[in-house]
């Protein structure tokens, strides 16, 4: 045993929760050590001061009157226990499955009803070709033939070039 549980053990003598055998090995480890005997003359004497100065509280009834009424509330409330539970009505047993049931319901209907408004991109049909995206720095135009085997891209980059920026690109 480590020292922690020596002083335990001591506490619990000091308190009386040992056996007997237990007791007498434990008074003759005390006796053998001085720290132990040190210990248990303090936890000793804290005892006597506590139990000195503590001032007896009368109940005013009986220990046991407290305890009887204890158990005639556990007899009733068994009793009451025992009495079968009424079923619910077919009614709350509905209504306890179909709340969450019409909720969800609710929640599916207004997203698959809601329209988000398509963002305007700028994107144009007409008759020559098919798509058109224009932008301020690039023009997409996509053309299909007529049995779709084959769609054309067209991208036109719209430059602004200076003449100073044209003469370094063209060195």
């Amino acid at each position: 045993m480590n020292r922690n549980e020596i002083e335990l053990k001591v506490q619990a003598l000091v308190d009386g929760e040992l056996t007997g055998s237990e007791a007498e090995a434990l008074r003759q480890r005390i006796n053998d050590d001085a720290g132990l005997q040190q210990l248990h003359a303090s936890l000793t004497q804290m005892r006597g001061l506590i139990a000195d100065s503590e001032l007896p509280r009368p109940l005013p009834e009986s220990g046991d009157f407290y305890w009887n009424k204890i158990a005639e509330r556990i007899e009733r409330e068994e009793s009451a226990g025992e009495r079968a539970a009424p079923l619910a009505p077919a009614s709350r047993w509905l209504l306890r499955w179909l709340t969450p049931l019409v909720g969800v319901s609710a929640v599916v209907l207004l997203l698959t009803l809601q329209q988000p408004t398509a963002p305007d991109l700028g994107i144009m049909l007409s008759g020559d070709h098919e798509l058109e995206l224009s932008s301020d720095e690039i023009d997409v135009m996509t053309y299909n033939t007529e049995d779709d085997s084959m769609s054309i891209v067209w991208l036109d980059y719209s430059m602004d070039i200076q003449k100073d920026y044209m003469e370094l690109w063209l060195d």
